[in-house]
């Protein structure tokens, strides 16, 4: 009796829930933008395409978070400032710009004097406690009127276009990177606060370790051609600055002197505080650090002579050619025959600061 009366109880039972998952299939079927239970009739992206491999989410590394000063003064890090203003191109040539290694370098150097700013004081008013960049003509170190007469200055040290010797060249020779800078910490009284080293063809994990560090990173990008038949000609180079990294996609952002692709919807990257990018501003508006266009590229492996990294569908232009030679590329150097230019990561100057053990404390360990 116990059996005949509860069957039809569990038959119906069994009934509601097969009815009931019968109508969660034909809802997640029908509901739009579903993609679990999308087939190739109902999506015709699927039939070209039938396995999709998903891009793993950017895990950003970005240089000056935490540890930068956002108040006095680099709220997103390392800026972005632009190489197109004052005279700072080929003297017959105005629209060829040539100082990204002053420019790049005034990136770099900002960054670290703000890191280690111990005030909260911001620009305009004159405030400053730590001598990597110093206030000039009444202006704060951090005051944006300052970056013209930064970079004049750096120029003016790294002889671009043969500023101080007069020997006729574009640009800055890499060579004069190192001795320039170290003269350049010597007269502000910081030559044993920081380790200066030239790395060539840095690895994407060195990068990334120094954006980890939040040392300032001058990349120099060789700009190469494949003509063809295994032959590669340099063709000169161009400075950037180290912005971020990111370790899943073999990415970096770089702050360009030359240009502001992300900003342009050229490429990925971030550009935090909202201004005028919607159309090319003027070419000031970045000397105020807080506006930056900090662009991305996925670095890949290269062919070539250099065997650097190459950052993917980083476009260089003709004007850029002959510039900002590096000396022992020279022997690959020859006529520019038209086709596209890679850049490359050939070479990383990095400024990072000095552990400073005092001799009473090794004396002390020593006992």
């Amino acid at each position: 009796m116990d059996r005949t009366t509860r069957q039809p109880t569990s038959l119906r039972t069994r009934a509601s829930l097969a009815a009931l998952m019968l109508l969660g299939l034909a809802f997640l079927c029908l509901t739009p933008g579903s993609s679990v239970w999308a087939t190739p009739r109902q999506s015709p992206l699927r039939q070209t395409i039938p396995t999709l491999t998903p891009t793993p989410v950017p895990s950003w590394i970005w240089v000056g978070l935490p540890t930068g000063n956002p108040v006095d003064y680099a709220p997103w890090g390392v800026p972005d400032f632009d190489q197109q203003q004052e005279d700072w191109h080929v003297p017959a040539e105005p629209a060829n710009w040539t100082h990204s290694a002053p420019v790049a370098l005034a990136d770099v150097l900002w960054w670290l004097d703000s890191r280690f700013e111990p005030g909260r004081t911001p620009p305009p008013a004159v405030s400053d406690a730590y001598p990597l960049i110093q206030p000039l003509d009444g202006l704060d170190d951090h005051d944006p009127g300052r970056i013209v007469s930064l970079v004049t200055d750096l120029a003016g040290r790294l002889d671009t276009n043969g500023v101080r010797t007069h020997n006729p060249h574009l640009g800055t020779d890499l060579s004069t990177l190192l001795p320039v800078l170290r003269g350049y910490l010597g007269a502000v009284r910081l030559e044993f606060a920081y380790t200066l080293t030239l790395v060539p063809s840095p690895s994407i994990e060195q990068l990334l370790l120094w954006a980890q560090g939040a040392d300032g990173v001058v990349l120099y990008l060789g700009l190469w051609e494949d003509q063809g038949a295994g032959k590669w000609v340099y063709q000169g180079g161009h400075y950037v600055a180290l912005a971020g990294a990111d370790p899943l996609n073999h990415m970096l952002a770089i702050s360009d002197p030359r240009r502001d692709a992300f900003e342009q919807g050229e490429t990925l990257g971030r550009s935090p505080a909202s201004h005028l990018h919607v159309a090319p501003h003027g070419t000031d508006v970045h000397n105020d650090a807080q506006y930056v266009s900090q662009d991305a590229y996925r670095a890949v492996a290269s062919t070539g002579p250099d065997q650097a990294l190459a950052l993917e569908s980083y476009t260089a232009s003709d004007g850029w050619i002959g510039q900002n030679f590096a000396s022992e590329f020279q022997r690959y150097a020859d006529v520019y025959s038209g086709a596209g230019l890679q850049a490359k990561v050939d070479y990383a100057l990095v400024l990072s600061r000095q552990t400073m053990v005092y001799l009473p404390v090794i004396l002390k360990l020593a006992r």
